[in-house]
């Protein structure tokens, strides 16, 4: 592993009723493959009809679909907070993929800032909600 990185985000994504939809993994794949970001941990997490919550084994999650490509993303990165909180978040019966991600795109940026002498010293994530409850305050 290099000794910098780009940001990082998290992503939650709800599979109501359980059921895993390939819809998006391509685009997912596509990102991957362009360099834009980089997957650093996918894993699913259960939460079942009386609200009790599981971590998933990929391999489990996938299986018998033609999202078997994933499998090998998970690097047992979250912990027991991080799978709680998702089960906090998403419906009973769901199944939530949670992609851990970093935002390669901005290392030639970085590199460019950097050759002119500067320096990136931080990054923070804005929730979209939150700026479009802001942007939509102007009615």
């Amino acid at each position: 592993m290099t000794d910098r990185l780009g940001p990082v985000d998290v992503l939650v994504i709800e599979f109501p009723r359980g059921e895993l939809r390939p819809e998006g993994f391509a685009t997912l794949l596509d990102l991957v493959e362009r360099d834009i970001i980089h997957v650093l941990d996918l894993e699913f997490v259960r939460r079942d009809a009386e609200g009790g919550v599981a971590l998933v084994d990929l391999a489990d999650a996938v299986a018998g679909s033609e999202l078997v490509f994933l499998e090998g993303a998970s690097s047992g990165l979250l912990d027991p907070d991080d799978v709680a909180f998702v089960g906090e978040v998403v419906e009973p019966g769901s199944l939530a993929g949670v992609l851990l991600f970093e935002h390669v795109w901005i290392m030639p940026l970085a590199d460019a800032i950097e050759a002119g002498g500067a320096r990136i010293v931080t990054s923070a994530h804005v929730d979209p909600l939150d700026l479009i409850a802001v942007l939509g305050d102007d009615d």
